[in-house]
């Protein structure tokens, strides 16, 4: 009991010692803008280029299968394995296990918001 006394004693008086400080008080608002200006800069804001299988709309994003075959011009293009790149991936219309990574199935119409 002596011993947890002393401890406790000793803790508390490291901790007075610790809070007690000359330095002026910072202004909160000072320091939220400067952190945000700092994390400004070292991520600027980036456009998000689309997909060729999304469309957005205000804070709405459209995706998948049926809005690829709307959007393009020659719909049965998408079927064919040997297209140009400007159709877009296969894996973008895909839908994968999120544990294991395992195709679950085909996204035909998505919205993200």
């Amino acid at each position: 009991m002596k011993k947890l006394l002393i401890l406790f004693a000793v803790s508390l008086g490291f901790g007075a010692v610790a809070a007690s400080t000359n330095a002026p008080p910072v202004k909160l608002e000072d320091s939220f803008r400067a952190q945000a200006a700092e994390r400004a800069k070292q991520n600027p804001a980036t456009l998000r280029e689309l997909k060729p299988n999304e469309i957005a709309v205000g804070k709405l994003t459209y995706s998948g299968i049926v809005v690829e075959a709307v959007k393009t011009r020659a719909p049965l293009e998408l079927l064919n394995p040997a297209a140009p790149a400007r159709y877009g991936s296969p894996e973008d219309n895909l839908a994968r296990d999120p544990i294991n990574g395992r195709i679950r199935g085909l996204k035909f119409f998505a919205l993200r918001f």
